[in-house]
């Protein structure tokens, strides 16, 4: 039997500290799920559902980026880890949901980050589908950059 594929990547949740982030990630690791997955989402994820339809769910982050005023999670609700694995209807959906949120919730900017594949590329933690909604401030010479780890370089 081969073995399970890993579903979590800790490592990449230090990078940029997020309080016990990476302490959960290790937890979920041992318990041998995906914490994306519908029936698991909530054995460790702490805010409630925002908005869901047939293929997507929408939650803020339990862990958000630092500064962020806004950061929504988009996750499948069945477990796909690449963009590819999309149908139009799929995508049809993520874009209803996305203009729903921007809508109901007054966003004027934001960023949408999509996480596809191999944790160990894109620098994500969990290897489920999923997209990021992150809204911060606008820029001041008093602000600072979000920071997020989107891959890596040589």
């Amino acid at each position: 039997m081969a073995p399970q594929k890993q579903r979590v990547d800790a490592r990449n949740a230090t990078i940029v500290k997020r309080s016990d982030y990476a302490q959960t990630l290790d937890a979920i690791i041992t318990g041998g799920f995906c914490p994306f997955c519908e029936e698991h989402l909530f054995k460790h994820h702490r805010q409630p559902l925002e908005y869901k339809n047939k293929h997507w769910l929408v939650t803020k982050n339990s862990w958000p980026y630092e500064g962020s005023r806004y950061h929504f999670l988009f996750i499948t609700r069945s477990h796909v880890e690449a963009t590819e694995d999309l149908s139009p209807v799929m995508w049809a959906d993520l874009q209803k949901l996305y203009r729903k949120v921007v809508r109901e919730k007054n966003i004027k900017g934001a960023t949408l980050l999509l996480r596809s594949g191999d944790t160990k590329t894109t620098g994500a933690s969990v290897n489920h589908l999923h997209a990021h909604l992150i809204v911060g401030s606008p820029r001041t010479k008093n602000t600072e950059p979000i920071k997020a780890v989107v891959g890596f370089k040589k």
